[in-house]
């Protein structure tokens, strides 16, 4: 069987976009059963099809992609954030452990929980994955030739298990990307000192840093606070890279302030 998976973020975006995980799982399970594997071009027609689109901007291009297929009288899945946020893999593929060579990747990536604690209402993660609970051990998708991790938790010091997991990345000397953020809310003396010794890196593995956000003005201490324990522990600020979001339900002023402030 020929099967054509289609990262749809990635054809029509403009931004480099990550590679796509549940493509990835969709692609093991296929090549375990004996069948071809094509991402994104495929000559002829193919036995079957799924679209993935992880971006509700691109939405319009996986639905046409699929109307042109089914024209074809091929059998198509479509999903992804963008397109459903109901939409899951089956525990038979989202358990398996990614095509890494799909799109010839040098790093592990993968998910050791799902959801967040907390409910931004400018987020979907708590409307698509509900409260935070594990999901995967490191070894379910960690490849052993690979130094590189990019860990996609949303809230990964959420976990009960941030501690157990942060010493194992640790002691098996992984360089690490925490790809959602950090919450600086969670940043206590003790978190902070265990991140101290971890290998932590940017997405592209080229530049020591954590990522945070301050979203919310009155959450100021909070933020305030976590930023002096990571000092306390031996980070210097060109470690730190922080969002702020802006124009949701604050001012210029607002935004602004919290621009000013953590700079300072």
């Amino acid at each position: 069987m020929d099967v054509l998976l289609i990262d749809v973020d990635r054809m029509f975006s403009r931004r480099t976009v990550f590679p796509n995980l549940a493509l990835m799982k969709i692609s093991r399970y296929h090549k375990m059963r004996g069948d071809r594997v094509f991402l994104n071009r495929f000559k002829g027609v193919p036995d079957l099809v799924y679209i993935s689109c992880v971006f509700t901007w691109n939405r319009k291009y996986a639905f046409q992609i699929a109307k042109m297929y089914e024209c074809l009288n091929v059998e198509v899945h479509v999903g992804g954030p963008g397109v459903d946020l109901e939409n899951k893999l089956p525990d038979e593929i989202e358990h398996l452990k990614p095509d890494y060579g799909l799109y010839r990747v040098d790093y592990s990536m993968g998910f050791t929980s799902r959801g967040c604690i907390r409910r931004c209402p400018w987020c979907i993660v708590w409307r698509k994955e509900g409260y935070i609970r594990e999901w995967a051990p490191l070894e379910e998708f960690l490849e052993p030739r690979f130094r590189k991790l990019i860990l996609l938790d949303n809230n990964f010091l959420a976990s009960p298990l941030w501690e157990e997991k942060l010493v194992k990345i640790i002691r098996k000397g992984l360089m690490v990307n925490f790809n959602q953020g950090l919450d600086i809310r969670l940043v206590d003396r003790d978190v902070a000192k265990l991140l101290r010794a971890v290998k932590f890196y940017n997405h592209t593995f080229k530049c020591r840093k954590l990522h945070f956000s301050w979203d919310i003005p009155s959450e100021e201490d909070e933020v305030i606070e976590g930023i002096e324990n990571l000092f306390k522990a031996g980070f210097r600020p060109w470690e730190l890279m922080f969002y702020v979001l802006v124009g949701y339900n604050t001012t210029f002023e607002e935004d602004m302030y919290r621009v000013k402030k953590l700079i300072s």
